[in-house]
């Protein structure tokens, strides 16, 4: 038998054995039992506009465990403001003045992004139709601006393997496409859904061009295929250059000058009544839109300012905007105007959001229609027709500049970008009463503004590699392999100690009986 201390010692032991196996097998239960979510993927999406610059931060499961075929949905974490102006005011473009350019907000925005996936995380610029015209007239800078914003986007510590690809000029049909995802997607549409012919088609007014995609299988041009979610969608789209709101005011009054006789004093009918803007030369005709019929004749003074005095006259205004939208040059009935196919008609059941500039106007000109925003601060037509907006467009302009109550900077230009949109919408887009009844003009969707950023990125996870993450900490091997191991040590600890408390009990009564037969003898010795 063994000493006593040896026994307690490997007693102690065993217990201790049987006591950590057991939590063991219990920790094992629960790591197997615990799934681990996927590594979530970022990206850096920026947004340069004719306006403005705006950077957006997305976010998505690495493994694309949340989408269906290549797709992943697609969540915005942040948005940050650079600058109230756009990047060309960056007048010359090295490195360090495009960095201070960003700084602020990409920073800001960085920041949002957990470090462990920074190195991971995607950065996106895509410049619109605003770099699109300056391209046109002063290609030389816009590849210098271009190059220095690689340079900078370089230094910042994320994903920039494919600077030529990451910071570029989008055209403009993969803004009306990407702006048509973005919608449908807030929507549900795409993800939910999944059925084409149901989706909405989209409208987008820019300050440079304007956007219309939508749905159309039968299209024989401007027809992309996209393959979202497993489905595929057949989108017509395209973009319209010089037809956004301020290029396309440029070019109507760059047309008042040719029409002037030399005047520098001239009547605007689609101007606010009473209010006056000057511009000069260089304004007006300096910009690629100033092209073709729309050059400045040979004998215009080139420092000339001129003076352009609101008429508010509705009726000339319009007839000056049918004459942009004229289809006489079309050479085919599917045609829009100066010769854009388009599918024509657009089906009247066809649901049509517009977003961007159509709903900072509309939001302005609202106000005097029997119309109000709905719940989510959004318009629909089903209450009012084309000659109830055109009757409160022309009371708008002809009101007196001088009793506009707290005017915003837009305010002057309510008219004529009133005008300029309702225009497009009949004429351009060829589309009536019918068509305005499923016409939406809209904000947000769901608290998310609408642009072209979330469905560019949505896109693009199309064209990328997941990235998968174990779904336990243990592989299931590794799991039986530990389990089977503690149970062993639980069994060996447990029946070791079971047996010493079973020895201990015997050797334990064997000496009590003993000492009580020595008890016994001893009592009868004593008594003989």
């Amino acid at each position: 038998m063994l000493p006593g201390r040896y026994i307690k010692i490997i007693c102690a032991v065993a217990i201790n054995l049987t006591l950590f196996s057991f939590l063991g097998i219990i920790a094992l239960s629960i790591l197997w039992h615990t799934k681990l979510t996927p590594f979530q993927d970022y990206s850096l999406v920026i947004d340069v506009g004719s306006r403005h610059t705006k950077i957006f931060v997305y976010t998505w499961p690495a493994d694309k465990s949340d989408g269906l075929g290549t797709t992943s949905r697609v969540s915005q974490v942040k948005s940050c403001s650079v600058s109230h102006e756009p990047i060309t005011s960056v007048i010359h473009p090295t490195e360090n003045n495009v960095k201070n350019y960003f700084d602020t907000g990409m920073t800001e925005c960085i920041s949002t992004i957990p470090s462990t996936r920074k190195s991971r995380a995607l950065i996106f610029l895509g410049a619109t139709a605003g770099l699109r015209l300056f391209n046109i007239t002063n290609p030389d800078y816009i590849n210098r601006l271009l190059n220095a914003t690689r340079a900078y986007f370089g230094t910042l510590g994320v994903l920039f393997d494919a600077p030529e690809f990451q910071v570029r000029i989008i055209d403009g049909s993969e803004e009306g496409l990407s702006a048509w995802i973005s919608t449908n997607m807030l929507l549900k549409e795409l993800y939910e859904h999944h059925q084409p012919m149901e989706t909405y088609g989209v409208t987008d007014m820019g300050g440079a061009s304007t956007q219309l995609s939508f749905i159309a299988p039968d299209a024989t041009s401007e027809h992309y295929n996209l393959d979202l979610f497993g489905i595929d969608y057949d989108v017509y789209s395209h973009s319209y250059l010089c037809y956004g709101e301020e290029q396309a005011r440029l070019v109507h009054q760059g047309q008042l000058v040719q029409e002037a006789n030399e005047s520098y004093s001239i009547d605007d009918p689609c101007l606010q009544y009473g209010y006056t803007e000057e511009k000069s030369y260089e304004d007006l005709f300096n910009t690629a839109c100033a092209r073709g019929k729309h050059a400045p004749s040979e004998g215009l003074n080139t420092s000339a300012i001129f003076s352009f005095v609101g008429a508010g006259d509705y009726k000339s205004c319009r007839i000056a905007m049918e004459k942009r939208f004229s289809n006489l040059s079309c050479t085919s009935s599917s045609c829009s105007f100066d010769n854009i196919y388009q599918p024509i008609p657009i089906p009247f059941s066809m649901k049509i959001i517009a977003i961007s500039s159509w709903y900072e106007t509309f939001s302005a000109l609202a106000a005097n229609i029997s119309i109000e925003a709905d719940e989510h601060d959004n318009y629909n037509f089903t209450s009012v027709n084309l000659t109830d907006i055109k009757h409160v467009i022309k009371e708008i302009c002809k009101q007196s500049w001088s009793h506009v109550h707290k005017p915003t900077k837009h305010r002057p230009f309510l008219c004529f970008n009133s005008i300029h949109q309702w225009t497009l919408f009949e004429f351009g887009f060829h589309m009536t009463d019918e068509n305005l009844k499923n016409f939406q003009i809209v904000d947000k969707i769901n608290s998310n503004n609408i642009g072209w950023t979330l469905g560019y990125m949505i896109n693009q996870t199309n064209y990328l590699s997941p990235e998968h993450r174990p779904a336990r900490l243990l592989t299931q091997q590794e799991f039986i392999i530990l389990l089977v191991l503690s149970i062993i040590l639980f069994l060996t600890g447990s029946i070791t100690t079971t047996v010493i408390i079973y020895r201990y009990k015997q050797y334990y009564q064997q000496s009590k009986t003993i000492s009580r037969k020595n008890e016994i003898f001893n009592e009868i010795n004593i008594e003989n």
